[in-house]
């Protein structure tokens, strides 16, 4: 795997029991914990809406140990990363250029490596993560998903590895959540069915950039045969 982008990883030191049972989760299965980092909170540089409202939930789920394997990842930027809006004035946050040949957004500038901003949040107990995945460390690609960086300049999506270290687990069915619903969960979703895993999409435990994309997540989701866990 891309020392680059997977890193630390936390494999637990001990053998652990069999993965208890949580609404039929099979043992074959993992939870994927999308970019839940302080940037991403109310009052950080790029806020989801409510975004803290998954904290407690996800908290509770984690301490379950009802998943074969557990992966986060953390949004992990240089400064001055081709995302941000600050290095293309006169654009501002938000808005979208043509980079690669396709669109992408301008963002704030977030999660920047070694900041407050960029850790892992500190009210969740990371300790049952097998695996963290640090990504968007390229300062000239943009990375939403889990399992690929966003295209390039020469237009290809490098993978991150995750693919391949869930598949030498057994792993079949992957349980998404986590930061951002409409961006980064969502790219993390769609790659993970192109991966060819089943897919399961923690609704409540996802918030959007804003509320005004979920029926487009929503319809996407269904049109990928992705099952939206909506308790």
């Amino acid at each position: 795997m891309p020392e680059n982008d997977v890193i630390d990883p936390t494999l637990r030191q001990q053998p652990q029991p069999a993965a208890l049972a949580l609404d039929g989760v099979a043992v074959e299965s993992a939870l994927i914990v999308v970019d839940v980092q302080p940037d991403f909170m109310p009052g950080g540089a790029l806020a989801c809406a409510e975004g803290d409202a998954i904290l407690p939930g996800l908290e509770w789920l984690l301490a379950q140990h009802a998943f074969g394997h557990v992966v986060a990842t953390q949004d992990w930027h240089p400064d001055g990363h081709v995302s941000f809006a600050s290095q293309h004035p006169p654009h501002q946050p938000f808005e979208a250029i043509e980079l690669y040949g396709h669109s992408q957004t301008l963002w704030p500038d977030h999660c920047i490596q070694r900041t407050e901003g960029a850790a892992l949040h500190p009210a969740i107990d990371w300790s049952p993560c097998d695996v963290i995945i640090r990504k968007g460390t390229n300062p000239g690609i943009d990375s939403y998903s889990a399992f690929r960086n966003n295209i390039g300049p020469d237009g290809h999506r490098p993978a991150t590895g995750l693919a391949g270290w869930l598949r030498d687990r057994g792993v079949t069915d992957v349980y998404v959540c986590g930061l951002a619903r409409d961006v980064c969960v969502l790219w993390t979703a769609e790659d993970a069915v192109a991966a060819g895993f089943r897919t399961h999409f923690l609704w409540p435990l996802t918030r959007p950039v804003t509320f005004d994309t979920d029926g487009d997540t929503r319809q996407r989701l269904s049109e990928l045969g992705i099952a939206i866990v909506d308790a």
